[in-house]
């Protein structure tokens, strides 16, 4: 059928196949005129070639391996009741919540124990603190028997006393250290902090997304 530099290809009764020119014998050889030193160079190459192959081969494999890992991570990462999710090991979601210690309560120290955990870091001089305060009012009011909703500021209690706008309806607490707003990585106002009844950071960001349908959503459900 053809002949080229290293091999003689052949038809039989069962199909084609090949043999190395160098292992016939000499009249063959010069029939097809073999050259020993351009047999040798082009099954180099061919080596040279196969080894590129098989390493371009194994790299595709182990990136295909890799982005499949990497998809199966994200895909655990997230649901349908998620209102974010983490890009970074250094989130704090799904991972237990810093503990809510204050240096002062402004009125009585929350019963947090087995309940959700809302802890919102305001300013009193923020306007978009004093915005948000009404809706965040509001969820304490609507769901007080599972959650429990906790204002942090590391102002003065005498400038949260002086704030003109609307007030706090839920527990409120002061950290002039910024301790807890340091551990939650709270770097603007109003920044939330939702932990589940185990203390299991489930959202961490502006308030505005915590709405009474996602947070319903976040709360366990009833039983039976």
């Amino acid at each position: 059928m053809g002949a080229n530099a290293t091999d003689l290809y052949f038809s039989h009764s069962q199909g084609i196949t090949n043999v190395k020119l160098k292992y016939l014998d000499e009249s063959l050889r010069q029939k097809f005129k073999y050259d020993a030193q351009a047999a040798a160079e082009a099954e180099r190459q061919q080596f040279q070639e196969d080894a590129a192959y098989q390493r371009e081969l194994a790299t595709q494999l182990v990136a295909q391996v890799v982005k499949a890992a990497r998809e199966a991570r994200k895909a655990a990462r997230t649901s349908d009741n998620s209102l974010e999710d983490p890009i970074s090991d250094r989130s704090l979601l799904g991972k237990p919540g810093p503990a809510i210690d204050v240096e002062k309560w402004l009125g009585a120290k929350p019963a947090l124990k087995g309940k959700a955990v809302l802890v919102v870091f305001w300013a009193p001089w923020s306007i978009p603190c004093q915005k948000a305060i009404p809706g965040l009012n509001a969820l304490q009011k609507a769901f007080e028997d599972k959650l429990t909703v906790v204002g942090v500021t590391s102002d003065s209690q005498e400038e949260v006393e002086k704030m003109a706008g609307p007030k706090l309806e839920f527990a409120s607490g002061i950290d002039t250290k910024g301790k807890l707003s340091a551990a939650a990585a709270a770097t603007s106002v109003p920044f939330v902090l939702f932990l589940d009844s185990k203390g299991i950071v489930r959202y961490q960001g502006h308030p505005s997304a915590v709405d009474p349908k996602n947070l319903e959503n976040l709360l366990p459900k009833p039983q039976g």
